[in-house]
């Protein structure tokens, strides 16, 4: 059986970019809900102070989370004058590609990378049909 993997991105927002970010975002939801059928969760989430945004991910399966981060480079990359990666966390077995890939960004900006492969059980329940 498939089993689902989280990735969250933790990102601080470069000083006085909010409002670029922001738009940025929204474009890129457009585009990965267009364009990756198998990510089940994209959603990004700050904290008070409003300089800093994680963004969580979740597959229901290696395949997905390999389809996702394919273009990820470049989505990351035309994010980089807005956003600078501080933390990654996954949970599962991620494809090595996309472990590979972020042990890149990560040695590139100092971001600190965690992975925790082994799950001990779960599930993820996916809606019937996505809201309107």
């Amino acid at each position: 059986m498939a089993e689902p993997i989280v990735f969250i991105s933790r990102n601080r927002i470069v000083e006085g970019r909010r409002p670029e970010f922001e738009l940025a975002y929204a474009r890129a939801v457009s585009v990965i809900r267009a364009t990756k059928p198998g990510t089940a969760l994209f959603a990004a989430y700050s904290d008070d102070a409003r300089t800093e945004v994680r963004v969580i991910h979740v597959f229901p399966d290696a395949d997905a989370m390999a389809l996702h981060f394919e273009g990820s480079a470049e989505r990351t990359q035309s994010a980089s004058d807005l956003i600078t990666p501080a933390r990654f966390e996954i949970y599962g077995r991620a494809p090595a590609a996309a472990i590979d890939q972020l042990r890149r960004e990560a040695a590139g900006t100092g971001a600190s990378i965690e992975i925790l492969a082994e799950p001990l059980g779960g599930f993820l329940r996916a809606p019937d049909q996505e809201p309107s």
